[in-house]
């Protein structure tokens, strides 16, 4: 009896001062920290945090930020999502790093194949990694008409990209020439 009569006081006080200061966890927070009480509190300072922030008056350009913060996380979680598997199985043959251990050699200096090996694979793997994005890119650009939406939204920035200044054509060549020497 004196049990129920705490929790009902307790409930009263609650709805009394209303639910604002309070923080917790929901059932499936409590059922994913599993038991760990530090990322528990860290969920429970994050709410405190976000609470505090919700009472304060952003601008439209901090409302700007906070929106375009929120789908850039959006963005690469979903990224991480859909090519998860894809991004952590790509497969580098030794063929396939001694091919580009021999076409860099140049670069690479004296330094032998299998010192660099692990290096090499690391970023052939990178490279193959951002094939896949970049391809996934460029489907999207054909699929929405991107390319089509720039070029009505922005007409003189649409026609410096079709046809680039021949200086800048020539620059990486010549930088390259630089690195070289």
């Amino acid at each position: 009896m004196k049990n129920k009569l705490m929790v009902s006081f307790l409930a009263l006080v609650l709805v009394a001062c209303g639910s604002s200061g309070s923080l917790e966890l929901t059932k499936q927070e409590k059922e994913r920290v599993n038991g760990d009480v530090n990322v528990a509190r860290q969920l429970l300072v994050q709410k405190a945090i976000l609470k505090d922030a919700s009472a304060e008056k952003l601008s439209e350009d901090d409302q700007y930020n906070l929106n375009l913060a929120k789908q850039e996380v959006e963005v690469s979680y979903y990224l991480q999502k859909k090519f998860e598997s894809e991004l952590n199985n790509i497969q580098v043959s030794e063929e396939e790093a001694q091919k580009y251990y021999d076409i860099h050699k140049a670069e690479i200096g004296n330094t032998p194949f299998e010192s660099i090996k692990d290096a090499i694979v690391a970023q052939i793997t990178y490279e193959k990694q951002t094939g896949i994005v970049n391809k996934y890119y460029e489907d999207l650009l054909n699929k929405y008409k991107i390319e089509e939406i720039l070029k009505k939204d922005f007409p003189e920035a649409a026609q410096a990209v079709e046809a680039p200044a021949p200086a800048a054509q020539a620059a990486p060549a010549e930088a390259k020439t630089e690195e070289k020497k």
